[in-house]
């Protein structure tokens, strides 16, 4: 199992958020984090790549237990993160912003990412702030790629974007998932969630309650709107 988080506790300044969460991504699967907001989805992930301390538990990648390490330590272990709100670098351009994040040679080069993303090919010159949503999202997403992860975590990529636009980002992400890449990703637009995951995982109040295949979890209405206010 490429990542098997067990029993995780953390949380911020005393508050007590996630309390004992489990879950498991398989190299070549996409996993889906569903729930409400507030519920620890954030901070679950932010625990798993290093930027939030959890208080217990282990975060194993290929069985190495890296929990409570740095988030660079993760990154050369395979983890790649794109963060809510993209945060590409606005002064650099396309081709900086790619370039910079090179870690290590590996299948993803700049020129593949392009390659994936051509938009991002047309728009090589310009800066970061001079991108649309969708196309900073595309930047982020490649940006993660260039270090080669094992494992690319995602936290609302659909966040402010055009539904059309997220449509382009699920057919990117099923894409990585189809090249062996292991993808868990936290999303409030269900329609980009069910496009992409293999299975999901619904919190609520810090803890993993529910997790099933994206098939049975569709299928079943009468239980997608117990969870999560939805038909």
């Amino acid at each position: 199992m490429l990542l098997e988080v067990k029993d995780l506790v953390a949380g911020y300044e005393g508050s007590r958020v996630l309390n004992g969460v489990s879950l498991n991504v398989d190299t070549g699967e996409a996993v889906a984090v569903l729930g409400r907001n507030g519920v620890g989805k954030t901070t679950l992930m932010e625990s798993i790549m290093g930027l939030v301390r959890p208080t217990s538990g282990q975060v194993l990648i290929n069985g190495t237990d890296l929990a409570r390490r740095a988030p660079n330590q993760l990154a050369r272990a395979g983890v790649g993160i794109v963060p809510q709100g993209r945060r590409v670098f606005a002064p650099l351009t396309v081709m900086e912003n790619l370039e910079i994040a090179v870690r290590k040679r590996g299948e993803w080069t700049v020129d593949k990412v392009v390659e994936l993303m051509p938009r991002l090919g047309e728009r090589r010159t310009n800066l970061g702030s001079q991108l649309s949503g969708g196309e900073q999202q595309m930047l982020a997403i490649g940006r993660a790629l260039v270090g080669n992860p094992k494992l690319l975590i995602l936290d609302e990529p659909s966040d402010g974007l055009a539904p059309a636009v997220v449509a382009q980002v699920g057919e990117v992400l099923t894409t990585l998932a189809e090249t062996g890449l292991a993808v868990l990703i936290v999303e409030q637009d269900l329609r980009l969630a069910f496009d992409v995951a293999d299975r999901v995982m619904v919190m609520q109040k810090g803890e993993i309650v529910h997790q099933s295949t994206t098939q049975e979890f569709r299928s079943d209405g009468e239980r997608a709107h117990a969870l999560l206010g939805v038909g």
